[in-house]
């Protein structure tokens, strides 16, 4: 918690300006929960422990990830924590993919390090996977459970949890769901690794401007 508040100031302190005659003004246009917001990073350092407490932060989070935007109310999103056993099983299964793409040596050093990655979620969606319709059910289920990702994500780093959303090729390998049990009505959105953060990446430069986002027709 004094980690996310002291990551908070920062990124008050980065977004507001220098003017000193508008910095007031700024401050308080700029509210906690934007600051909250604007201060989550993808994580790609944990520390290998879990922290006291990270099983109410899980739960509150995917309670909170439920009530995501839905349009025809399906809750498609599901939540699998991995357990030991399932954790070694994908870890293994990626080092091998690993190591038939670029080598034994990258497939040891990939399975080391996920190994050490302390907490695990795979997030499916339940349903259709065909999105080919821009306005298909499909296509709906899984823009919610997208959102449902960033409540979640939102939710654990308010309590001092970092995240990372991973969807890299082992996730849609048709052995990763073997390996972590899934049902044949799901399919992958991502793996969610979470923990508490052993380094917090600086604010990502903005390559785009407001100006350039925000198009105000007549």
């Amino acid at each position: 918690r004094a980690l996310l508040e002291a990551q908070l100031r920062v990124e008050k302190k980065r977004i507001t300006t220098t003017s000193p005659e508008k910095e007031d003004e700024d401050e308080s246009a700029l509210s906690s929960f934007d600051s909250l917001l604007i201060s989550r990073r993808t994580i790609n350092d944990f520390e290998t422990e879990l922290p006291d407490g990270w099983e109410a932060s899980l739960e509150n989070a995917i309670r909170t990830a439920s009530y995501a935007p839905n349009h025809k109310r399906t809750e498609p999103w599901r939540f699998h924590l991995l357990g030991p056993k399932s954790i070694r099983k994908v870890c293994e299964l990626n080092a091998e993919m690993v190591t038939e793409k670029s080598g034994k040596e990258k497939g040891e050093k990939k399975l080391k390090r996920w190994l050490n990655i302390p907490g695990w979620l795979v997030v499916t969606c339940n349903g259709d996977s065909d999105m080919e319709k821009p306005n298909s059910l499909a296509r709906e289920d899984y823009a919610a459970c997208c959102c449902a990702v960033q409540n979640l994500s939102l939710s654990l780093h308010s309590e001092g949890l970092g995240t990372k959303w991973t969807t890299g090729d082992v996730n849609f390998d048709t052995r990763f769901a073997n390996a972590v049990g899934l049902s044949d009505n799901e399919y992958v959105v991502g793996t969610i690794w979470f923990g508490k953060a052993a380094r917090v990446p600086p604010a990502p430069i903005k390559k785009l401007s407001m100006d350039d986002i925000f198009i105000k027709h007549d």
